[in-house]
């Protein structure tokens, strides 16, 4: 049996002062995010800025950023291991990590948006298959469970050979190691699917809401997944530059340049051809002049646009196409960190366009469903606005610390980096010396 552990490092060895108070830090984060959900619970979801017109708000924008960040960090993760190569093989632990964090924050958001999670065990025991939101349930749960065997099964002779109970008795053996290569590969076949339906099944519970113009088209999908290659791989960028410079996690710097130079393709994909797909053909039809065609393609309705497009597209776009500049670690992570603020305003953006026009636009409009002063008409409304309350922000906050730390204490606990080469992978996911 191998016991040599230097096939290995684990990131965090012990937690410092700074780590202790950052450890400080997200278990203040995470009682007030519950306190303030349990002031929720008991008051109601008037408490919240969602009212009948806009009855989906930061909690569902954050669960679509947050699928899409998982979604994105396990397609990187598993598609070179799928096609069979050795590249970006450092950054495959932290990117399974990083997206079982990401999918476990999703999760946990959808609780205090349906108001009632006392009912949550309904859709196992009469789920609606006709709802959309039933399958992105289901593939949620699904897609969790995969991250977490996925996880086990890239560090589980590590953890063997370094004596760690989270092995689960799983002996490190050359011919363990040799099998784990095999379900590695078929792991990242069933994984990458996986990662297109959950982010796929996402997009589509806007696009098949009918009675809302702005998110019934079939580009909704498509759009959500590059927006999850885009934020998933910023994402996966950022938290190893961080882990890099404040862990034992050593960065690839020439495979970190190559990922940046990806993520720059992908922001052109997707800021670039996708909005166009998406604008274009609204404006030709809105418009037969060539100055309003163009004004109305490339001017946007609100802040978000621009925050999405601009600050989030086209400046880490610009960043990454200059290949002196992507060298550079710190503009890799400023373009990262960009690409996924911006991506972050894109979701603000979507759930804006679909309610701020109400489907019933006559007076009286639209029962809000609150309160009512007795002054005016003001339980009425024939627009969307919303505003998230502290109660949300603290509720949001508090489940992203939870997030934090299942990433801390994976870079404490579980072998992240590889300190060896590992053999290439064939189409069986066997090795290239055993052929």
């Amino acid at each position: 049996m191998t016991t040599n552990t230097d096939r290995s490092r684990i990131a965090i060895p012990q937690f410092g002062t700074k780590g202790k108070l950052w450890l400080g830090l997200l278990a203040a984060v995470m009682l007030g995010g519950l306190a303030a959900w349990g002031y929720q619970l008991t008051t109601g979801l008037v408490v919240t800025g969602m009212r009948n017109v806009f009855s989906w708000g930061l909690y569902i924008m954050m669960f679509v950023l947050f699928v899409g960040l998982s979604a994105g960090g396990l397609i990187i993760s598993s598609a070179p291991k799928f096609f069979h190569s050795h590249r970006y093989e450092g950054f495959a632990r932290l990117g399974v990590l990083v997206s079982l964090a990401c999918i476990t924050v999703a999760g946990l958001l959808i609780l205090p948006d349906i108001g009632r999670p006392e009912r949550l065990y309904q859709f196992f025991t009469s789920p609606d298959f006709r709802s959309p939101m039933v399958w992105d349930f289901g593939i949620v749960l699904l897609y969790g469970l995969l991250n977490v065997w996925y996880l086990w099964l890239l560090t589980r002779r590590d953890l063997a050979a370094r004596g760690s109970p989270l092995a689960l008795g799983v002996e490190d053996t050359e011919a363990g190691r040799e099998r784990d290569r095999t379900l590695m590969f078929w792991t990242a076949a069933v994984a990458l699917p996986t990662a297109v339906a959950l982010h796929s099944v996402t997009g589509w519970i806007f696009a098949t809401q009918i009675g809302r113009g702005d998110w019934f088209s079939p580009l909704v999908a498509p759009v959500f997944i590059a927006k999850a290659l885009v934020s998933g791989l910023g994402l996966l960028l950022v938290v190893s530059v961080l882990a890099d410079r404040l862990t034992n996690f050593e960065v690839d710097r020439e495979e970190l340049t190559s990922l940046g130079k990806i993520l720059g393709i992908f922001l052109a994909f997707h800021v670039v051809y996708l909005l166009a797909a998406e604008r274009l053909p609204h404006a030709w039809a809105d418009h037969f002049e060539f100055w309003a065609i163009t004004s109305s393609f490339l001017i946007g309705e609100s802040a978000y646009f621009w925050l999405w497009t601009v600050v989030g597209g086209a400046v880490p776009l610009a960043m990454l196409a200059i290949p002196r500049l992507r060298k550079r670690v710190a503009v890799i992570f400023t373009a990262s960190a960009l690409a996924v603020f911006g991506t972050m305003f894109e979701g603000v953006r979507l759930v804006f366009t679909g309610y701020e026009v109400a489907n019933i636009d006559l007076p009286p409009g639209i029962s809000l469903g609150g309160a009512y002063s007795g002054i005016t008409t003001d339980v009425w409304a024939t627009a969307g606005a919303y505003t998230p309350t502290l109660v949300e922000v603290a509720v949001t906050l508090g489940i992203v610390a939870f997030g934090a730390l299942i990433v801390t204490l994976g870079l404490k606990y579980v072998p992240i980096q590889r300190a060896d080469a590992q053999a290439s992978y064939v189409t069986d996911g066997g090795s290239e010396e055993g052929r």
